[in-house]
């Protein structure tokens, strides 16, 4: 008997019915996530073992996620009938550690059976047949290394801080949990960052004189002077020009600028650009792209990549999947033409459409006619073209300035309308020419604070420091809010008192503490590990030093530390 294993039972049942058509004999078991998940071995329990102590374990014990479908393997691999098991998970390095507690379970009844490898980037009845009839011959052991390296590091230091400061704030009156995680700290940090600019944010008055001008033609526009930053000399200048009622152009300019289509879908784009469409949270995004993968509707959401395989067949998928999209009329006579980035993760192709989602206007078909849109605009629709307008006018001796811009040619705008510029133009000046002047005026202003960062913005910063992957990213922003250290206010992000003053008080012991840099070093590790020029013992080894140097120091200054933070818990 053959057993075949998924990560969701959408896709099982997807395998399931692929089978049944071409008459394959198979048992397919749907799973849900993590078979088995990492613990600490007995004795390092809460209370019972100082929390430095943490950072010697290197033996774990691997206790049951899914009982359920855990019950369903002992049953099936019970039956010594099978022959050969067939991991069909995602195909990511967490797909792969999935793939091997499933081995793990199988090799306890059956050593001899054959371990098979599925491999897809769609659930769809082409992509999942042509899998099958490419079996490769075991699994990665590359990113089992890379994905169980990561467990066992977030373990370690996830429980050695988070009972440090937890257990020392308890001892000051504190009851509940500070939770401390090597991403979520300096996530946090972007966020506290930001609110002490804010903070203490200082505005500078400015003065600057505005004229509206008409041309012959009746067309009206506005110019502005540059800033003047003392009002003496402002008053000056305008008193000088408030009543003169012509200007005359000194410069009018007029440069053409190409707009790029965008490039391939990437996991953060989608998660940045759907935020900014949506104002669904990132997590909430990604969750509803996997259920779109896992009922066929999408290739898989997880993928670091922007260029295109050469074998994908790009008419097949813009005239089967984008039906409700555009008119396909319009699609006939198109040449594919894809603008392809510079990234490949060597395991996904970037994000597309695999068949229609019935419009319902759900959250969960925006983000279908998103990744749609961006295929069609990537695939078939040609670059956009703006014209920037500037010009320099002349009201006695003072010079004023405006600018304005054209859609040229809307290009793939016309089929991807999201943050398509908001173009304000200016009339065709020439040098020279002479224009009414309808009103001048002397405004005072002020320079404004940094707003708070919305989460496509955080995500951002993210990604650029290289805080969690593309599959990870969207969980940091949701998880510091569920720990009370910041909320959403509509669609930014604000830190809690707590939060501050956890971000604070660790940045006192160590920069290190918060940075982005000091966890891009485990993510450079994982890269090392699959790679092949680190093993996954060194790549803990090494990684847990630098993390253990930065846990002594906190130990060192935890009582001041502990009273803030029970402290700051008043108000949350």
């Amino acid at each position: 008997m053959i057993v075949v294993v998924a990560e969701k039972p959408s896709v099982a049942r997807a395998i399931d019915k692929v089978f049944k058509k071409n008459n394959v004999k198979a048992y397919v078991v749907g799973l849900r996530g993590h078979l088995l998940e990492s613990d600490l071995k007995e004795g390092y329990e809460w209370g019972k073992v100082d929390p430095s102590r943490i950072f010697e374990v290197r033996d774990f014990r691997l206790k049951v996620r899914d009982r359920k479908a855990y019950l369903e393997l002992l049953k099936v691999f019970r039956d010594n009938s099978v022959e050969e098991l067939v991991i069909a998970t995602d195909n990511d390095s967490e797909g792969e550690l999935i793939g091997y507690e499933v081995t793990k379970i199988f090799r306890e009844f059956n050593s001899y059976g054959k371990v098979k490898r599925m491999r897809f980037n769609a659930v769809s009845v082409e992509e999942l047949w042509r899998a099958w009839e490419n079996l490769e011959e075991g699994l990665n052991w590359r990113w089992i290394w890379k994905a169980s390296y990561r467990r066992d590091f977030d373990l370690i230091t996830g429980a050695a801080f988070t009972r440090l400061l937890t257990l020392s704030s308890r001892r000051k009156g504190f009851s509940g949990l500070i939770s401390w995680g090597s991403c979520q700290i300096p996530t946090l940090n972007y966020i506290v960052e930001r609110e002490e600019k804010i903070i203490n944010f200082k505005p500078t008055t400015y003065w600057v004189i505005s004229a509206r001008f008409e041309t012959e033609l009746g067309e009206v526009f506005e110019s502005r002077s540059s800033k003047i930053e003392d009002k003496e000399s402002a008053e000056k200048m305008f008193n000088k020009i408030k009543d003169l009622r012509e200007g005359v152009v000194e410069e009018y300019v007029e440069e053409s600028e190409v707009v790029k289509r965008p490039k391939p879908l990437r996991t953060d784009e989608m998660l940045r650009d759907l935020h900014k469409i949506t104002g669904a949270p990132a997590s909430k995004i990604l969750s509803i792209a996997e259920r779109l993968y896992a009922e066929g509707f999408i290739s898989y959401p997880r993928t670091d990549t922007n260029q295109w395989p050469k074998n994908l067949d790009f008419k097949k998928i813009a005239l089967n999947a984008l039906t409700g999209i555009t008119s396909l009329d319009h699609l006939i006579h198109k040449t594919a033409n894809p603008l392809n980035g510079n990234l490949n993760d060597g395991a996904h192709p970037p994000i597309y459409p695999v068949k229609p989602y019935p419009r319902d206007n759900t959250l969960k078909w925006k983000v279908w006619e998103y990744v749609s849109r961006r295929f069609l605009a990537n695939v078939y629709w040609s670059d956009g073209e703006i014209l920037k307008q500037k010009t320099s006018i002349k009201v006695g001796e003072q010079v004023l300035k405006a600018n304005g811009s054209i859609i040229k040619e809307i290009g793939f705008y016309e089929i991807y309308p999201y943050f398509k510029p908001d173009v304000r133009s200016l009339p065709r000046l020439s040098n020279g020419q002479k224009l009414k002047v309808l009103e001048i005026r002397l405004l005072e202003e002020s320079t404004k604070p940094p707003s708070r960062l919305t989460e496509s913005e955080l995500l951002k910063f993210m990604e650029r420091d290289g805080i969690g992957t593309d599959a990870t990213r969207a969980e940091y922003p949701k998880i510091i809010i569920e720990r009370r250290y910041a909320t959403r206010i509509s669609r930014v992000i604000k830190p809690t008192r707590l939060g501050m003053s956890l971000i604070t008080s660790l940045r006192e012991v160590d920069p290190r503490l918060v940075s982005p840099q000091t966890r891009r070093i485990v993510e450079e590790y994982m890269e090392k590990i699959v790679r092949g020029e680190k093993k996954y013992e060194e790549a803990l080894d090494e990684t847990l030093k630098i993390y253990f140097s930065l846990y002594k120091q906190l130990e060192r200054l935890i009582g001041d530390i502990a009273e803030r933070l029970a402290r700051s818990l008043g108000d949350v």
